[in-house]
């Protein structure tokens, strides 16, 4: 179905079924709207419930947001575009209904902001590395894009994202909006943790007069491979050598040792590596 491989039925379910602890479990009985169609849902069950006494569940909100979007991206984009997502989104659906079974959590928005937050990102990180998603704003933002092509999907994400937090604010009050925006940055944390995973290095450009003793240096002590490459200053127009090394994080400090001890003039920059496959890191 759809060329699903084992791992990608498991991303589905096991990433839906952390999406709804987080919407369901943490963030709804919570009041924190942090976005996407499921903030439109807690912020409409609040509403009715307040009104008329009526309970929306979140599952229902779920459903009908994303069946309009997705019958707009078949009829402008085809029905490969909107299989995946599709049965992601009904998925989502059926996880936060059966979610609503078990204990829900509204002590603390504190605890709520960071676990819900937590669970949502370890989850739509696993949808989105099976190349899916559930629909809702990310869906409207392809869609609008279309329409208005100067304005990029992640901006228009942004500007949904903002638009119903910012209601959730004004439904709820600012501190519980707070909450909710603490909440959509572990979100994206974790999103990036599970996407990325966890080698992250380091990876330094030497410039130094001593080259060749931080060189021998970094190679003998801190055992990473040194690489120089040659370069010329614009400035002087002279021609200088560049060094190249990467190591891991907890190697830092001393990397940082070994070049200072060395050249206190030297410049050294030192920039963030996401991921790192070869000898002497993970991944290989």
């Amino acid at each position: 179905m759809m060329n699903l491989k084992k791992r990608d039925w498991f991303c589905l379910i096991a990433g839906t079924a952390l999406m709804a602890v987080g919407a369901e479990g943490f963030f709804e009985h919570a009041d924190l709207v942090a976005g996407g169609i499921t903030g439109i849902g807690i912020m409409l069950d609040e509403w009715t419930s307040a009104r008329f006494g009526v309970h929306i569940p979140l599952w229902f909100v779920n459903i009908v947001g994303n069946l309009p979007l997705f019958l707009i991206a078949w009829k402008l984009k085809g029905r490969a575009f909107v299989g995946r997502s599709a049965l992601t989104a009904v998925l989502f659906s059926l996880m936060l209904f059966v979610e609503g079974f078990f204990p829900l959590y509204s002590s603390d928005p504190l605890l709520a902001a960071v676990y819900g937050g937590a669970a949502l990102g370890v989850g739509l990180g696993l949808v989105l590395s099976a190349d899916s998603t559930t629909g809702g704003v990310e869906l409207a933002a392809t869609l609008l894009n279309m329409k208005f092509r100067s304005i990029s999907v992640s901006k228009f994400i942004f500007i949904l994202d903002a638009a119903i937090i910012l209601a959730g604010i004004g439904l709820f009050g600012v501190e519980l909006g707070l909450y909710a925006i603490l909440a959509v940055y572990i979100t994206d944390q974790f999103i990036d943790w599970v996407i990325e995973g966890t080698n992250y290095a380091k990876a330094a450009w030497i410039i130094s007069d001593k080259n060749e003793e931080i060189a021998a240096a970094l190679l003998s002590e801190l055992r990473r491979g040194v690489t120089a490459f040659s370069a010329t200053g614009k400035y002087t127009g002279e021609g200088r050598e560049v060094l190249f090394c990467v190591f891991s994080q907890k190697e830092v400090h001393l990397a940082k040792s070994i070049i200072m001890n060395i050249d206190r003039n030297a410049f050294f920059l030192l920039t963030d590596i996401r991921e790192v496959l070869g000898k002497g890191f993970s991944g290989k």
